[in-house]
This record gives structure tokens, C-alpha cells and sequence, in this order.
């Protein structure tokens, strides 16, 4: 029986530093949903494990897992150095090593000479596809997902890898959509995942939920990164969570991310109270309203913010905030603000970092444009950010970060603004009567409770007792707030000292920033022409081709040869460039794909697509282009088997 070992590289101590999360008695904050998918995706007759390094430690050249046929790699931006350092190992040993996940897709330069196979973007069509290559013992150096798989094609996931691991997890995971139908500008998520959110059924996604319960998880985060992308959706789905949640010996915690506008819609509000939800992650950004039409948040500079906030906490649902410093139209007055915002608006629990620049993300294309981006290589100590900000110095900007932390986090301003939250409280949630208890086995409170100082000790005891007196319905929700504060106050210290030395060596003579230029791989001038011919092009391969399933594949493989040979030469679209583009086309027809390069592996509907559709693919395209050429460029060594 063959053997694939997952291995979820551990993220820097810069931004979370899981040791000092045993008081809370974890290791690691989230169930690895991805690798839990990927086991249901492959065949029963493989054997598959998990090595999560939070849980199980750091993986080094002694390190002995046992003899596996393959090793799946899991990659944020963040990880892909340690990433690497990990294939090294093994594929030293002889033993093939895959990599996938949102930093493969937004950097496939920085992985493709370390790792024998890269999967770019969603894997639920691609995965099996290279299984069965890889039982036959031949499979392809890439394999692609290009247009976005319909999430009823997902499984649900096996747990199976973690049986024995589960207490070591702060929370359970369910993902029950993709995409977004948002577009701030820092953020890169529609680029990996759409615009268009996605959905699974409902009937699976409470089959999940059951399958964490029945693993003894009673804290479940809903990792969407819009929850409420869908009313009709979400509110079908609350109502058979509320039923199902019920039906459990003790109701679970559930936490997910959602837009401001959920304010809008009292009956989602009262859903999510009645199901026991909260916290509820909430990217409000910035009190400043020019930094929010900035960042092209236009859900949150047309609300009011103040009124909407007090409205979801109205329903027993407490914020954790998302906050962003270091906007073009932020000055040293931003710090205060920001202050000022989080005590006035009852924002139990702030998450307050500085604006960075993501690879995929439209901030990254304007700044790099604009040469304002440092090259940091593979030093992730780059103080949070790696953006030359407008209105300050980077100095001013992580000092003042450092400030508004520093100010924020204190147990008794975190009292505050819990008992505010509290006494704004108006609608009473659902939630079972004498059903909100904590058995020891699930929460340790008392242990907890005991490791802290006096000062912690007393503002604990001081919310615990408003919460009795003004609305005992909310014991438990508070309880979290709190496990949650206690989170924030472990890895506070180490954000503030990489930070700290982050400052010390820029005010230094020896920092020597590099500026990071922009390559212009595809011009704007013929992305205006792809999008004319794009649908013309796309019909006539589609209809040429005798295997349907190579559509996508010959649109990659034609238009990467061609940006290759003329993008850069011409700012005009000739008549010449287009016999030429139509030449390259006409040839890989006949040849029917054999000849693409053989590493190109995509599965797409192979059945043509609707006329509304036309566009986001067009985009998809030409991004996994984009892809090839980055590869390309970086002139590493093509390698097959």
C-alpha cells in the first residue's frame, strides 16, 4: 500500500508563537481542513497521515517519520522558505515532495525548483488527477485548476489523520463557501478564490459539523471569508444549524468572518445569535473614511459604522475587529483614532496590524508600480510590512503600531470594553436554557484561571461578575471573549519584539532597503485586445478541438508562447501578431495538445461555458499565463518524470 504523509509547515514566532499557547492548553489554533480534504479526495487503498509541526514539532534532517512514498506540503507566503527546507529533506531521502495552497498560486517562481509536483489554486479536480498518474507511475511537474470547481464536488473531509490530536486544536473547521464578492484592494482573496461566492450543500456542511462534534471539538470556525456572501444561503443553512446545535449534549461555539452590511439584515442577526455564534470577525479597517474609499472598501465608508456595530452587539454577538494602519491617507493622527474607535465601539476583541501588500492583491500591483514595495527575500523580520507608507516614515509607522498595541491590550481597557458590550445588549439569544455550561474535560477554565497574575485575575473576575448581574445568558460568549484576550496577551510580546528590532535596524546606518521594480510581463495594451478576441479565440479552439478536455490547456500554452515572443516588443496589437497568435493556434489544434508542454495539466468542464461566464474565465486565463511566464523568467530548470 502506498503512503502520502500532509505536513503543515509551522508559521515565524513574528506572528504567532504557539509555545506560549499551552496555558490555553493548544498547540495549534485550527484542524488542518485542507489535508482533512485532500485524505477524502484520495483513493481508500492509500494509506494518508498528518504531521502538523505545531503539533508534533519541527521537522530536521534526525527527524524520523517512517518510510512514505510521498510527502504533500501545504504553503502560505509565509511558510514557503521553511517549505522548502522541508522538501530538501526528504527529497534527499528519495521520496517525491508536492506543494500547494494560496502561496503556490500567488508565487510559483518561489516554488517550482524545490518541489517534484506544484499544485496552483483549488485542488478538489486536480488531486485525484494526479493520483491516478502518480499510481501509474507517471504524472506531470504541474497541475492547475483554472476555472473555479463548483464546491458540491467537494467531500467531506476524513479526520481520521487526527484521531488522538484533536485536544492539541483550538478549533474545529467547516468551509462552507469560496469567493468573495468584494474587491479591497489589500486583499487576495478574489484573486485566489472569485468574486463569485460558491457553496456547499447544506446537508454536507451540517454532516461535517457532526463529525467534529463526534470528535470531541466543540469550538467550530466557519473559514469563509464572507459568511453572509449569500443571504438566502446563509439563512437556510443558520436555520438547520440552530436545530442542529440543539440537538448536541452541550451547544458548540461557532465563529466565522463576515461583511459590516450583515447589519442590514436583523433576521441573519438573529439567526447567528440563536445558532450560537460569536465572536464574529469583522474587517472594519479604519475609522478614517478616506482610507476606506482608498482601499476601495465600499461596504464599510457607506455605512455608518458607529450604528451598525452597536446593532450585530445588540444581539449578543461580540466583533473581533479587524484593523489596518499605514493606508496612503493615514498620518501620525491615525494611532489615536483608531483608539478612540475601538473603546466607543465596544470592540471587545481588536485585531490591529499594518497594511501589507500580498502578492494577487490590486495594493500589490499599484505599490510596485509606484515602487514602494521592499524586497525582503525570504526575511520574513520585516516589521509587519513590507510597504513604504505615504504620510509617515516606516519608523514612525511601526512605532506607532507598537503604541496603539501596547494601549489597547490592557486587561482592565479590555474590561471596559467588554462590560460596554454587555450593557448594549437588547435581544436575548436562543440558546437553551442550562445547555451553556462548560464540563472540565471541554474548557480546563479553573487551570487556566489559576496561571494568571493578580491584575489579570481581578479584571477577569470583574467582567464575570457585570455578566451575572446584566445578562447571565452571556457566561459562555464572555468566557471566550476572554480565552480569546488571553490568546492576544501570549503573542503580543513576541509581534512587539521582532517588531521592536525591526525599528532598531532601520534606524540604523546598516538598513539598505531594496526596492522591489515591477516586471511588466503582459502590457495593458494587449490586455485590452485579450479581452476582445479573447471570446472569438476561445470558441474556435473550443470547436477545433477533438479532446474538449484540452481547452484550457491550448489557451495557456498558445498565449504564454506568444506573450513570450511578441508581449513586449509592439506597444500595438498588428495584424501580423494576430496571424502569428492564430498560427500557434491552428498548430496545437492539430496536434491535438500532445506536444503542450507536457508539465501543463488542467481539468476543466471540457463542455464550453455560458456567454456570462466569458469574462471571469478570460481573467483566469490570462492569470495562469501570467503564472507561466513568472516561472519562465525566473529561468529555473524544467524537470519531469
Amino acid at each position: 500500500m502506498k503512503k502520502i504523509l500532509f505536513v503543515n509547515p509551522a508559521f515565524s514566532t513574528e506572528f504567532l508563537d504557539l509555545e506560549k499557547m499551552q496555558i490555553l492548553n493548544i498547540k495549534a489554533l485550527m484542524m488542518p481542513l485542507q489535508f482533512a480534504t485532500l485524505a477524502a479526495l484520495t483513493p481508500d487503498d492509500i494509506e494518508v497521515n498528518f504531521w502538523d509541526e505545531a503539533i508534533h514539532g519541527l521537522i530536521n534532517e534526525s527527524t524520523e517519520l517512517g518510510d512514505y512514498d510521498l510527502i504533500g506540503i501545504t504553503s502560505y507566503n509565509l511558510t514557503i522558505p521553511h517549505a522548502r527546507n522541508i522538501a530538501g529533506i526528504f527529497r534527499q531521502r528519495g521520496i517525491p515532495v508536492a506543494i500547494g495552497g494560496p502561496g503556490v498560486s500567488t508565487e510559483p517562481e518561489r516554488c517550482y525548483d524545490a518541489f517534484d509536483i506544484v499544485f496552483m489554486n483549488e485542488v478538489e479536480l486536480t488531486w485525484p488527477k494526479f493520483v491516478g498518474d502518480w499510481k501509474k507511475g507517471k504524472y506531470f511537474r504541474k497541475y492547475r485548476q483554472v476555472t473555479k470547481p463548483d464546491l458540491s464536488v467537494s467531500p467531506v473531509p476524513r479526520w481520521d489523520g487526527l484521531i488522538g490530536n484533536v485536544d492539541n486544536y483550538y478549533f474545529g473547521a467547516v468551509q462552507t463557501t469560496r469567493g468573495c464578492p468584494y474587491n479591497c484592494e489589500f486583499c487576495n482573496v478574489t484573486y485566489l478564490l472569485g468574486h463569485r461566492p460558491r457553496y456547499k450543500p447544506i446537508d454536507q456542511v451540517l454532516e461535517e459539523v457532526s463529525n467534529i462534534v463526534r470528535l470531541g471539538m466543540w469550538r467550530i470556525f466557519m473559514c469563509d471569508d464572507n459568511f453572509i456572501g449569500n443571504p438566502r444561503y446563509v439563512k437556510d443553512l443558520l436555520r438547520e444549524l440552530i436545530s442542529l446545535n440543539n440537538s448536541f449534549e452541550k451547544p458548540i461555539h461557532f465563529f466565522t468572518q463576515v461583511s459590516i452590511n450583515i447589519a442590514n439584515d436583523e433576521e441573519v442577526l438573529s439567526l447567528l445569535a440563536d445558532a450560537n455564534f460569536g465572536p464574529l470577525f469583522i474587517g472594519i479597517e479604519s475609522p478614517n473614511k478616506e482610507s476606506l474609499k482608498e482601499t476601495n472598501k465600499i461596504q464599510n465608508y457607506r455605512s455608518n459604522l458607529l450604528e451598525d456595530l452597536k446593532k450585530i452587539e445588540s444581539y449578543g454577538l461580540p466583533i473581533i475587529g479587524s484593523f489596518i494602519v499605514g493606508f496612503d491617507h493615514d498620518d501620525a493622527s491615525i494611532f489615536n483614532q483608531h483608539l478612540e474607535f475601538l473603546q466607543e465601539n465596544c470592540i471587545t476583541n481588536p485585531q490591529i496590524r499594518i497594511l501589507s501588500a500580498p502578492k494577487g492583491s490590486k495594493l500589490w500591483t499599484r505599490l510596485l508600480k509606484e515602487e514602494r514595495i521592499i524586497d525582503f527575500g525570504e526575511n520574513v523580520s520585516s516589521g509587519g510590512t513590507n510597504i513604504i507608507p505615504k504620510q509617515m516614515t516606516r519608523v514612525e509607522l511601526m512605532k506607532g503600531f507598537c503604541e496603539l498595541l501596547l494601549k489597547s491590550s490592557p486587561w482592565d481597557i479590555f474590561a471596559v470594553r467588554v462590560k460596554s458590550f454587555i450593557s448594549n445588549i437588547i435581544n436575548q439569544p436562543k440558546v437553551p436554557q442550562g445547555r451553556r455550561g462548560f464540563s472540565s474535560q471541554q474548557t480546563n477554565v479553573q487551570e487556566i484561571f489559576s496561571a494568571l497574575d493578580k491584575n489579570t485575575k481581578s479584571s477577569i473576575l470583574e467582567i464575570i461578575q457585570y455578566t451575572f448581574q446584566k445578562a447571565p445568558f452571556m457566561l459562555s460568549k464572555v468566557i471566550q471573549l476572554i480565552m480569546e484576550q488571553i490568546r492576544h496577551s501570549l503573542i503580543l510580546k513576541p509581534i512587539y519584539e521582532q517588531i521592536q528590532e525591526q525599528i532598531q535596524l532601520e534606524e540604523s546606518n546598516s538598513f539598505n532597503p531594496k526596492i522591489m521594480r515591477a516586471e511588466v510581463l503582459i502590457t495593458e495594451s494587449f490586455k485590452d485586445t485579450y479581452k476582445a478576441i479573447f471570446p472569438d479565440i476561445y470558441h474556435y479552439v473550443l470547436r477545433s478541438l477533438q479532446d474538449k478536455t484540452f481547452t484550457e490547456a491550448v489557451l495557456i500554452s498558445v498565449f504564454t508562447d506568444f506573450l513570450i515572443r511578441w508581449g513586449q516588443s509592439s506597444k500595438k496589437f498588428e495584424e501580423d501578431h494576430h496571424t502569428y497568435l492564430m498560427a500557434l493556434f491552428d498548430k496545437a489544434i492539430t496536434e491535438n495538445a500532445v506536444h503542450l508542454n507536457s508539465s501543463i495539466v488542467l481539468v476543466g468542464e471540457g463542455n464550453g461555458i455560458q456567454e456570462i461566464e466569458m469574462d471571469i474565465l478570460a481573467e483566469e486565463i490570462l492569470k495562469a499565463v501570467e503564472q507561466e511566464m513568472r516561472i519562465i523568467k525566473s529561468d529555473l530548470p524544467l524537470m519531469s518524470r
